[in-house]
């Protein structure tokens, strides 16, 4: 029925490679997860980069935040107890007190209080996008040095070798760290992001004339880089009878992220900043842009007097502190 013993012989030599196909495939998935977790990285040992979940993100940044001294900085103990507290919340930029916010805000409904929930949300998303993005930067400026270090120098003395290798290990160790947490800090801003999102949207259908709720959904769709929905966001939101600060901060922001043009971008936060002093995004994204390194270091200054213990300060200050001192040990150099 079958065509007799031979066509049984072939049917079993099928077999036999299909699993051994299957063994190979099988071998080969281990092997792949094993080389991704095992990527020098110091932090998150057993975590994949590429398919990181949110509890592994979560236990990536503490363990990162211990390794290099970056502890998170707790609330205060004063308790949240109105919608306007949120509201200075999200203007002062005061991330320690976001979690208050949003706990003391959860469940409010109405227009107002469904933006103000939204703009917490894709506030805390901005955050740790921005962190991402600073460490991303401080990533790439230790590859520069990796690469320096093991670069081959024939013509030069070979004395410091056993230095150069040490630091070359640090480095490998600590930008595998890098990308692992940035990796991880991405992954932490998808749900606020989603969130933010579904509440000014909410925000929206209960008033269709909400302003701020159409600016919260263009933070979203410029957080996300979807110019053409935040084109469409803007221009429902600029039925309101006056530009409000956010309007000015979200065209610097496009300037900067969609046009690439700091100049710009630059100009119109100051503008923001006119309009409210205490639009602190708008001062720690001057940090940020500013090309000048006098300026960025004066821009930081501004920050550290109204927020000092800002995540802005605390991640991008140490290497502006750093190139702002070398900039002047070279301006004195070149007068002498």
């Amino acid at each position: 029925m079958w065509g007799g013993p031979g066509a049984c012989a072939s049917l079993r030599a099928m077999k036999r490679m299909g699993s051994a196909f299957l063994m190979m495939v099988v071998l080969g998935a281990c092997a792949s997860s094993k080389s991704s977790t095992n990527d020098g990285s110091t932090i998150g040992k057993d975590i994949d980069v590429e398919s990181m979940r949110p509890p592994e993100a979560a236990q990536v940044v503490r363990e990162f935040q211990a390794a290099y001294g970056i502890p998170p900085v707790p609330a205060p103990d004063t308790p949240v107890t109105s919608m306007a507290q949120v509201l200075e919340i999200i203007r002062g930029d005061r991330l320690p007190e976001f979690e208050q916010a949003r706990r003391f805000a959860s469940g409010r409904q109405g227009a107002e209080a469904l933006t103000l929930r939204a703009y917490l949300d894709l506030s805390y998303a901005g955050a740790l996008m921005t962190a991402a993005w600073i460490l991303e930067e401080e990533r790439r400026q230790d590859l520069t040095e990796l690469r320096q270090l093991t670069q081959a120098r024939p013509l030069e003395a070979n004395d410091a070798a056993k230095q150069d290798q040490a630091r070359a290990a640090k480095l490998q160790a600590k930008t595998a760290d890098l990308r692992k947490v940035v990796r991880a800090l991405r992954v932490l801003s998808e749900e606020p992001l989603r969130s933010g999102s579904d509440l000014a949207e909410q925000a929206i259908r209960q008033d269709p004339k909400a302003q701020l709720a159409y600016y919260a959904n263009a933070n979203y769709f410029r957080l996300r880089g979807h110019w053409l929905e935040f084109d469409r966001m803007m221009r429902y939101g600029k039925d309101g009878e006056a530009d409000p600060p956010i309007r000015t901060y979200l065209r610097a922001m496009e300037a900067f992220e969609r046009y690439v043009d700091p100049a710009r971008c630059e100009k119109l936060l100051k503008e923001t900043l006119a309009q409210r002093p205490d639009f602190v995004r708008a001062q720690a994204n001057l940090v940020l842009v500013d090309e000048g390194t006098e300026a960025k270091h004066e821009e930081l200054q501004r920050l550290k007097a109204i927020s000092p213990k800002h995540l802005v300060v605390r991640l991008a200050g140490p290497m502006i502190e750093q190139e702002f001192q070398t900039a002047q040990e070279l301006n004195s150099a070149f007068q002498n």
